[in-house]
């Protein structure tokens, strides 16, 4: 449920059981402002919050939620396991076109110059930005249904910078820049790219309440991954524990998939 429809719901319980918002702070031990701010709308609390809340309220967590399950149709489902499909199987392509791409930015950066025709350096550019922005906005997807707006705002945030990059590279075939340019803007990637990873894997980790732990975990390694690209020094370990985020990404997705397809029997 999301706000301030959530909020009013918990008002609604807590005057049906004659609690003033003290007494519901002495009960679950969540601080007055935090049940504030839940009621006005203002914040979305967790699900854990909301938990701690309705066991005060002794209200059964799944009855709520099956009470308050918002009124989607058939064919928002349907689209959303469709993208979310497609969406895995492009994290896969993107997964494989990774090490092919890996390999042509060594060897052009080790070379100063590249190696192969640009015919074939600039369509396996874009296959490797388009199968990526398709594979993130799958979770973009993802965060609409749980309410997850870090997810999809760093996700959204992500495909711009891998777009910027994705044209940068292209365009440095054809420009001439300095060695010393070259490692500013190598240097200024890495730090961006680490510091929108860090909060997609927090974003990720979120997604823990509805998704489980194979969430968190992906979230973890993305941080960890973030924190390497934005140290710079470490940009090689991150590129490696890109490998098993991934990974652990793409399965995200397909069990993301499969819960929605759960989800969409429920309305038929």
């Amino acid at each position: 449920m999301k706000q301030p429809e959530l909020g009013q719901k918990l008002i609604e319980l807590r005057q049906q059981r004659n609690m003033t918002q003290e007494e519901l702070v002495e009960a679950c031990n969540v601080s007055v402002r935090t049940i504030q701010r839940i009621e006005s709308g203002e914040v979305t609390p967790r699900l854990s919050t909301v938990k701690i809340l309705l066991s005060a309220l002794e209200v059964d967590i799944e009855e709520f939620k099956e009470k308050t399950r918002p009124t989607k149709s058939a064919e928002y489902f349907n689209s959303l396991q469709s993208w979310l499909q497609v969406a895995w199987i492009a994290g896969i392509v993107y997964f494989v076109v990774g090490f092919i791409d890996g390999a042509l930015e060594v060897d052009r950066y080790e070379s100063g110059d590249l190696d192969v025709s640009p015919i074939f350096y600039i369509p396996m550019k874009l296959l490797y930005f388009i199968s990526y922005t398709i594979f993130i906005y799958g979770f973009i997807r993802l965060s609409d249904f749980f309410n997850n707006y870090l997810l999809k705002i760093s996700s959204y945030i992500m495909i711009g910078l891998f777009a910027f990059i994705t044209i940068l590279d292209i365009a440095s075939l054809y420009i001439d820049i300095s060695d010393a340019n070259l490692i500013m803007i190598g240097v200024g990637e890495s730090m961006s790219v680490g510091v929108i990873g860090i909060l997609l894997g927090i974003g990720l980790m979120r997604l823990q309440d509805g998704m489980g732990i194979l969430a968190k975990a992906a979230g973890i390694i993305e941080i960890i991954a973030g924190a390497c690209f934005l140290l710079v020094v470490g940009f090689l370990m991150g590129y490696i524990m890109l490998i098993p985020a991934i990974i652990l990404e793409v399965i995200l997705l397909f069990k993301g998939y499969e819960y929605i397809k759960s989800e969409r029997l429920k309305t038929l």
